[in-house]
């Protein structure tokens, strides 16, 4: 004896509008779910059931179950919504062109999880009493089945194996239709992934293009550092050469400079010499000079009063004598007396003017006129 099956109502949003699906139990597909609502607005199509808590909407997998994801959330289970979306047409209701060229449209779960494959049970399921809400729309296959079953039913002579027989096919084909669907999304998956490595490929080749023209261009830029790395050694070279040639020079200069100051210093010593020695000659020829100055007065004294002497005579006056002539200076050495010079009128005319400076001649002739 098997345990009861719990049987609850599930209320799911379509199109904004609350339906009720009666009859669900913890075996209840999504998928089940899906095909009930969707026979019960009467428009085929392809669907989705959502779950929804708060701001958080998961995509519920064909054969997840309703009611074991409605008792994972646990305290939460009330604020839980089911909402059901139309995605597209039908297989049946799609063109036959199509097939291949358009893919599924792919969703956030059905692109990242993969399908878990449901166990095939070997067992006939036992009958059971249709419930108007699961009752189930599979597009012209599932209402061929159920076509087929309605006409099976008709007759009066049909047995519970049988019935339990079309119940079976009528599983079986929903399982195949499943399965086809999930082919369906694995081909697009498939062709979307073809795509993408398409993509990755381009990708490459660019990439590699690039990486080749920076690898050229990393090439170039280490042939113009190793050419300026050897310029700088051979500067470092050319400087290191000339800073030890450098000193040699400088020492040579520095004697240079040292013998030019030498002869300099001699040279201004020497100039120093010459300049006492003339500044010696200097002094002596200006006390020569004024030795002259001094004895050429004293000259002009004596021709002045020889002149005045003479003059008396011719006069026949007397002339008083000088006091300077009667005492004579001995600092100077003797000379010939104005008296001696008057006795001889050649000596007084010739030798006395040519010793006298042009001074003298003058003030001489002033006085004869």
């Amino acid at each position: 004896n098997s345990s009861p099956t719990l049987v609850m109502e599930l209320k799911v949003w379509v199109d904004g509008i609350q339906r009720i699906v009666c009859g669900v139990s913890d075996q209840t597909t999504c998928q089940e779910v899906v095909i009930a609502l969707a026979r019960a607005i009467g428009q085929t199509g392809r669907y989705i059931l959502i779950q929804k808590l708060r701001e958080k909407e998961r995509q519920l997998l064909p054969h997840e179950c309703p009611l074991e994801s409605l008792a994972k959330c646990g305290q939460y289970a009330n604020d839980v919504q089911f909402i059901l979306q139309r995605t597209g047409p039908s297989l049946a209701e799609r063109p036959s062109s199509d097939n291949a060229s358009q893919a599924p449209e792919r969703t956030f779960i059905r692109a990242s999880l993969p399908i878990k494959a449901r166990p095939v049970s070997t067992e006939v399921p036992r009958s059971r009493e249709p419930k108007k809400s699961m009752t189930f729309n599979l597009g012209p296959m599932g209402s061929r089945a159920a076509a087929l079953l309605g006409s099976a039913r008709g007759f009066p002579g049909n047995s519970a194996s049988q019935q339990d027989e079309l119940v079976y096919l009528e599983h079986l084909i929903r399982r195949n239709e499943t399965e086809l669907g999930e082919e369906e999304f694995w081909q697009s998956e498939l062709q979307l992934e073809k795509e993408c490595e398409r993509e990755r490929q381009e990708k490459v080749r660019s990439l590699r293009g690039t990486l080749e023209e920076y690898t050229h261009k990393i090439h170039e830029l280490t042939t113009k550092t190793e050419a300026l790395e050897q310029e700088i050694q051979l500067e470092m070279a050319g400087r290191a050469r000339r800073a030890r040639e450098a000193p040699a020079d400088l020492e040579d200069m520095a004697a240079k400079m040292k013998r030019e100051l030498e002869a300099k210093a001699k040279q201004s010593a020497q100039l120093e010499s010459s300049l006492a020695s003339v500044e010696k000659a200097l002094e002596e020829a200006e006390r020569n000079l004024q030795d002259q100055n001094q004895e050429l007065e004293e000259l002009n004294k004596e021709l002045r009063q020889c002149n005045l002497q003479q003059f008396i005579q011719q006069t026949g006056a007397t002339l008083p004598r000088e006091p300077g002539l009667l005492h004579p200076s001995t600092d100077s050495p003797p000379r010939p007396s104005a008296k001696q010079f008057l006795g001889h009128p050649r000596n007084l005319q010739n030798p006395l003017v040519s010793s006298l400076n042009p001074e003298v001649v003058s003030t001489r002739q002033s006085i004869w006129r």
